[in-house]
C-alpha cells in the first residue's frame, strides 16, 4: 500500500514543481534580451565606426610619414604618381622598377591582387606594411573574389608623370618637390577613393574642372573618408556632396548644393 506525501501538519503535500523556466518566462526573457540588444546595437555600431575611423587615420599618417621620407632620401623630389598610362601588369617590369619610366609609388590596377605591385612601389620602402595601404573599413573584392589590397589613391598634382594632357599644368602647378607645395597643411597627399573609381593609384580633382568628379573619394565612416597633408597630419572629411554619397561607377555632375569639390580642389593645386 501506498503512502500518502504528507507535510508535519498532516495535510496533503502539492506536487513539486518541476525545474525550468515556463514559456511564457522564456518569451518574457527573450524579448527583454531583443529590446536591450536594439538599443545597444546602434551604440555598437558608432563605436565600431569610430575605431575603424581611427585605424584608418593612422594608416594615411603612415603613409604620409613614409612620402615624406621618400623625399628626405630624395633630394626634396616627391613621389612620382602615374595614371593609367603608367600601369603594368607585371611588378618585376623593368619600366616599373626605381628609375624605370612606369616606375610609381605604387604599381598596378587595384582589383589586381599580386602583393608584389605594392612591395614594388617607390614608397613601399617607407611604408612596408600592406595593410596601411588600405582602409579597415573597405570590405571590397576583386573580380576573382580575393580582396583588394588597397583603398588610397594619391593626389595628381603631385609629381605627376603621365595623364599630363589631364592637368592645366600650364595654370596651375604640378609639385615636383618639397619646396613648391606653398601651404602643406591645405594640401592634401592621399585620399580614400571609393571602389566604384579606384582604378589606378591616382586622383583626378582640378581647378580646370570644377565641375565634375572624375574620381570620387569614399564613405566608408558612415559618408566620410580619410585624407593625409603635406603637412604629415590626416583626417575625416564628411562629404554632403550626393555624387559622392551614392558612390557612382564614374563619377558625375558637382551637386551645386555642396562645396566638396570646391573644398578638395582648393586643397589639391595651387595657381601658378
Amino acid at each position: 500500500m501506498k503512502t500518502k506525501n504528507l507535510s508535519h501538519n498532516g495535510r496533503q503535500r502539492s506536487p513539486a514543481r518541476p525545474a525550468g523556466f515556463t514559456l511564457i518566462e522564456l518569451l518574457v526573457v527573450i524579448a527583454i534580451i531583443a529590446i536591450l540588444a536594439a538599443m545597444l546595437l546602434p551604440a555598437l555600431t558608432r563605436a565600431k565606426t569610430k575605431a575603424q575611423g581611427i585605424a584608418c587615420i593612422n594608416n594615411l599618417k603612415q603613409l604620409q610619414y613614409a612620402w615624406l621620407l621618400y623625399s628626405g632620401d630624395n633630394d626634396d623630389k616627391i613621389v612620382r604618381t602615374g595614371g593609367l598610362q603608367a600601369l603594368v601588369t607585371d611588378p618585376n617590369d623593368p619600366a616599373a622598377q626605381p628609375g624605370g619610366p612606369r616606375s610609381n609609388w605604387v604599381l598596378g590596377e587595384v582589383n589586381n591582387t599580386n602583393e608584389d605591385l605594392i612591395r614594388n612601389g617607390l614608397l613601399f620602402p617607407y611604408a612596408n606594411g600592406l595593410g596601411i595601404y588600405k582602409c579597415p573599413a573597405d570590405r571590397n573584392t576583386a573580380p576573382t573574389g580575393k580582396p583588394t589590397l588597397r583603398s588610397m589613391s594619391m593626389n595628381a598634382w603631385m609629381n605627376p608623370f603621365s595623364d599630363l594632357s589631364e592637368l592645366d599644368i600650364q595654370n596651375y602647378v604640378a609639385f615636383r618637390k618639397q619646396t613648391d607645395i606653398r601651404r602643406p597643411t591645405d594640401t592634401w597627399v592621399t585620399i580614400d577613393e571609393s571602389h566604384q573609381t579606384i582604378n589606378d593609384g591616382w586622383f583626378l580633382v582640378g581647378p580646370h574642372r570644377p565641375n565634375v568628379w572624375d574620381d570620387v573619394p569614399a564613405t566608408y565612416h558612415n559618408r566620410a573618408g580619410g585624407l593625409s597633408f603635406a603637412d604629415g597630419h590626416a583626417e575625416i572629411r564628411k562629404w554632403t556632396d550626393n555624387t559622392v554619397v551614392n558612390d557612382p561607377r564614374d563619377g558625375g555632375r558637382r551637386d551645386p548644393k555642396s562645396q566638396d569639390l570646391p573644398w578638395l580642389i582648393e586643397r589639391s593645386t595651387v595657381r601658378k
